[in-house]
């Protein structure tokens, strides 16, 4: 099998766990690829530059949540799966374990793919996309943000707090459910609409409807799964994408 890996290298320890990760899977018979810049940190050389993420059979990456969702634009752009290894803290949307990759071949057998929409924003020309979610952040940590949020034609949300986020089912689990936000089945297609210590309850709404975001003083920053994307002092559109990720997760029992 051809795998591309992106992996987390940003200490010694993710760097040495990335190459034997990759040697691993190599030993197993699988062609492992990475980008050019990640073959010189490495290994030093351009040997493992073989083939693109377009032309992988899977993408696979390495590190927690964090690394899946930087992952998932490559993934997305690719039309490839993405599966998540778990080497960090926290890996909801992660597939295996790193010590679980000597049995790579026989759990990716019991593991399934699941098609999972996206939500999409537009800024300043830019279209960006979240598997995860979108935040409408406050720039200041002493203020508030003072916010109007336009779920149907006829429905004006106001509200003042730290922030608000939009959820995918997918992340529904993350920063949503940390703030009090519902959780939603993978295969609902709805949004999650939830404050950020903020005066209003949180909503789910049809993901066939346009939220709009008002900032209506000052600016507020946006976040797309975690990165920050820019601020914006007038107003955002926020729906659902056509364009959609194959996610790799593990079957889950019936108990």
């Amino acid at each position: 099998m051809k795998l591309y890996i992106c992996s987390n290298n940003f200490t010694d320890i993710q760097q040495k766990q990335a190459v034997e990760c990759i040697r691993i899977l190599e030993e197993k018979g699988h062609s492992c690829s990475v980008a050019n810049q990640t073959a010189e940190l490495l290994f030093q050389d351009d040997g493992h530059c073989l083939f693109s993420a377009g032309e992988s059979d899977l993408i696979l990456s390495l590190g927690g949540d964090g690394a899946l969702l930087r992952a998932a634009p490559l993934a997305m752009e690719a039309d490839r799966p993405l599966l998540g290894v778990n080497s960090g803290r926290k890996g909801y949307l992660c597939a295996m374990m790193v010590s679980e990759l000597n049995g790579f071949d026989e759990i990716l057998k019991d593991c399934e793919y699941s098609q999972r929409r996206l939500l999409e924003l537009t800024y300043q020309g830019e279209h960006h996309y979240a598997l995860n979610d979108v935040i409408v952040s406050k720039n200041n940590f002493g203020q508030t943000v003072d916010l109007s949020i336009l779920l149907e034609k006829e429905r004006v949300l106001k509200m003042r707090g730290d922030g608000l986020i939009i959820a995918t089912p997918t992340g529904s689990t993350a920063y949503n459910f940390s703030a009090g936000g519902p959780l939603l089945l993978n295969d609902t297609e709805v949004f999650a609409v939830t404050p950020i210590c903020g005066d209003i309850h949180p909503t789910v709404v049809r993901n066939d409807r346009k939220i709009i975001v008002r900032v209506n003083h000052d600016k507020a920053d946006i976040y797309v799964d975690g990165q920050l994307v820019g601020s914006i002092d007038d107003e955002i559109t926020i729906g659902r994408s056509e364009k959609t990720i194959s996610l790799v997760s593990r079957k889950q029992p019936l108990e």
